[in-house]
C-alpha cells in the first residue's frame, strides 16, 4: 500500500511517501515559512523522488491535532481536498500519538506540545505488541495536573517528549532524573505518521472529518464569554 502522508501541526513540516514499509522519500523542514505555501511543493518533491504520481496513491494520512490552529488546518485541508477529489482513503492520526512514536519503546511515553501560561497538549502512551497503545487521552491540561495524573507511574519508567525549555524545567522540578527529549531532538517524522495510520480506521465521511484542537480558540472563548451558547441552535462558526 503506497501512503501519502504528512503533518504541519507543529513548527516542522513533514512529508513522507511510504510503500509497504519502505520510505520512498521523506522530508522534514523546520525553516521558517509558512506551511500553507511549502506544504504542497513539498508533497510534489516526495512524490518525484518516490517515482510516483498522486493517482498512484492508495492513502492519505495526516495529523489531525491538537497542535498548531493554523497549521493543523492546513494539513487536514489539503488531506480532504486530495482524498476527495481523487478519491483516495483518508486516515488521521494524533499528533501527539507521531511524536510519542519518537520515544522509547520500553518507556511509558508523555508526548508534549506547548500551550503557553505553564499548559500543555499531551497525552500518554505504551509500546504494546509493535503498536502505541493510549493509557491517557489526549486533552489539553496544566502542568501540574499533569504531572499529578503521573504519580501513579515510575518516574524511571516515564520519557517526556517533544518538551520545550520551559516545560522541561516544570518537569524537573517534580522529577529531576526522568529522560526528557527536548523539542529539537524529538521531531515529527510523517514516515512514523504513515506507519501509524496503518492501525487507524479509514474516514468514513470525507466531509465531516475535521481536527482535533482540544481547547476553545481566542475567538470563540471571547464569543462564548459574551454569553453565546456553546451548543445552541447556531454555532460560533455559523454566526461568524
Amino acid at each position: 500500500m503506497k501512503i501519502l502522508a504528512f503533518d504541519t501541526s507543529n513548527k516542522p513540516l513533514t512529508v513522507a511517501v511510504v510503500d509497504d514499509g519502505n520510505v520512498l522519500a521523506a522530508l522534514e523542514s523546520t525553516e521558517k515559512k509558512t506551511h500553507s505555501v511549502t506544504l504542497l511543493p513539498d508533497i510534489q518533491k516526495a512524490l518525484k523522488e518516490s517515482e510516483l504520481s498522486i493517482d498512484d496513491i492508495d492513502l492519505i494520512a495526516v495529523a489531525k491535532g491538537p497542535g498548531s490552529y493554523t497549521g493543523v488546518r492546513i494539513a487536514v485541508t489539503v488531506a480532504k481536498t486530495l482524498a476527495f477529489t481523487l478519491k483516495k482513503n483518508l486516515v488521521g492520526v494524533s499528533s501527539l500519538k507521531v511524536l510519542a512514536a519518537d520515544g522509547d519503546e520500553n518507556k511509558i511515553l508523555v508526548p508534549l506540545m506547548d500551550a503557553r501560561n505553564d499548559n500543555a497538549f499531551a497525552g500518554v502512551y505504551q509500546y504494546s505488541n509493535n503498536q502505541l497503545t493510549n493509557l491517557i487521552e489526549d486533552h489539553h491540561t496544566s502542568m501540574s495536573k499533569l504531572l499529578e495524573l503521573l504519580e501513579k507511574y515510575d518516574s524511571k519508567d516515564l520519557e517526556f517528549i517533544n518538551a520545550t525549555d520551559h516545560l522541561t524545567d516544570l518537569i524537573q522540578e517534580k522529577y529531576p532524573e526522568v529522560k526528557i527529549l527536548n523539542t529539537k531532538d524529538s521531531l515529527p517524522k510523517a514516515d512514523k505518521l504513515a506507519k501509524l495510520s496503518e492501525n487507524e480506521p479509514v474516514v468514513s465521511d470525507i466531509d465531516s472529518f475535521v481536527p482535533t484542537y482540544l481547547r476553545l480558540t481566542q475567538a470563540e472563548h471571547d464569543w462564548y464569554q459574551k454569553g453565546h451558547k456553546k451548543y445552541g441552535n447556531i454555532s460560533y462558526v455559523e454566526e461568524v
